[in-house]
């Protein structure tokens, strides 16, 4: 299995720089469909939105920032035989991405990586490389009938294949671990945030339930040396994390366990952390996953979700379009503070505070009521 970064010691960015980066994102998030120019000109550049995203699916699936630097730079033909590509497509497709700043193209039409594309390099601290290629392998299809969706209120895995989303995904050892190495770039990209934001330090043992391969875990016990972890998720899962928390050094603190959170979880933790797993859900399924670990978790502990929390109206925020995602590919939905209020509530718990982030995700804190 390839290998996985854990944060070793603190945040690799001091709060201020993360947040000066993150305000960057946003207001141009913000601001992208507000520019002055004329309604037909924004709306054209909105709708071939997805020609710049299956480009960048194709650069990150055929390694090219691999085998470039920020330094100097290197021709489109050259990188064409390292990576196996028609030296012409390749030229075009990147010619395409230095126009949104993926690459740089100099007058005689080589190409140096960019700090944006720098992070379509597999061994980049914060590389969205393997969700890149989940994006354009595996997620396209989905996008392409949101018109089901939108007619239904249905799924698209389900309507294309027949099949349930984590079937699906879990169904194929190949897709499975595309998918499990691109939610593993989105979770080391919103860690340093959450870690910043939010103390775990009180806490003795901390449970991750439907953890993954344990990035979220490695990196809260790496912070925290005398705290104990629990893994628990779907066994072929369990499997691969058990590998990567040994080579990662953390093996003895943590106990990693197979099994669905639809029919219970471990006991023993005295904190329950699910990073983006209620967002998968329906609010039945849900209320089921918080009750049985409302079943296990002491009186004094405490329910943690890293979730987007959707704000209020004409706002703009990327929930907003996350939303979308979990409505093409789940039975879940972003939700707003009342609804997670709501939620938990039904669940056993009281929502006791949203510990907001730099980010884009949350810290949604509650106790057993």
């Amino acid at each position: 299995m390839e290998s996985v970064r854990i944060r070793t010691a603190k945040p690799k960015l001091p709060p201020a720089s993360i947040a000066a980066l993150v305000g960057k994102a946003r207001l141009k998030f913000t601001t992208f469909a507000r520019r002055m120019v004329p309604p037909p000109v924004a709306l054209i550049e909105m709708l071939s939105g997805f020609w710049i995203s299956q480009a960048i699916s194709v650069a990150a699936k055929f390694a090219i920032a691999d085998h470039m630097s920020e330094d100097a730079a290197i021709s489109s033909r050259t990188l064409a035989e390292k990576v196996g590509a028609d030296p012409d497509a390749l030229y075009r497709v990147m010619r395409a991405l230095s126009t949104v700043g993926v690459f740089a193209e100099d007058s005689l039409g080589n190409f140096r990586l960019t700090p944006l594309g720098a992070t379509l390099r597999t061994d980049h601290p914060q590389s969205m490389r393997h969700f890149s290629i989940f994006q354009g392998q595996i997620n396209w299809a989905n996008w392409g009938d949101l018109a089901h969706c939108v007619a239904t209120g249905g799924n698209a895995i389900e309507h294309l294949h027949g099949m349930k989303s984590f079937e699906y995904l879990s169904g194929d050892r190949e897709r499975g671990d595309i998918f499990d190495k691109g939610m593993i770039n989105v979770s080391e990209m919103e860690l340093d945030p959450i870690l910043a934001a939010y103390d775990f330090s009180p806490f003795k043992t901390v449970a991750d339930i439907g953890g993954g391969y344990g990035a979220v875990l490695g990196s809260i016990l790496m912070l925290n040396p005398g705290m104990k972890g629990i893994l628990y998720d779907l066994p072929q899962t369990a499997e691969g994390a058990r590998r990567y928390l040994d080579a990662s050094g953390l093996g003895s603190r943590v106990t990693v366990e197979g099994g669905s959170f639809f029919d219970g979880v471990p006991g023993g933790a005295d904190a329950y952390v699910m990073k983006h797993i209620i967002h998968d859900w329906s609010d039945e399924e849900s209320i089921l996953i918080m009750k049985n670990i409302r079943a296990r978790i002491p009186p004094t502990g405490k329910l943690l979700l890293l979730e987007h929390v959707i704000p209020e109206p004409g706002v703009a925020h990327f929930s907003k379009f996350l939303d979308l995602e979990m409505l093409v590919a789940t039975t879940g939905r972003e939700r707003t503070e009342e609804e997670y209020r709501a939620l938990m509530a039904k669940a056993g718990f009281r929502l006791d505070r949203i510990v907001p982030t730099v980010g884009l995700a949350s810290v949604i804190e509650a106790s057993p009521a």
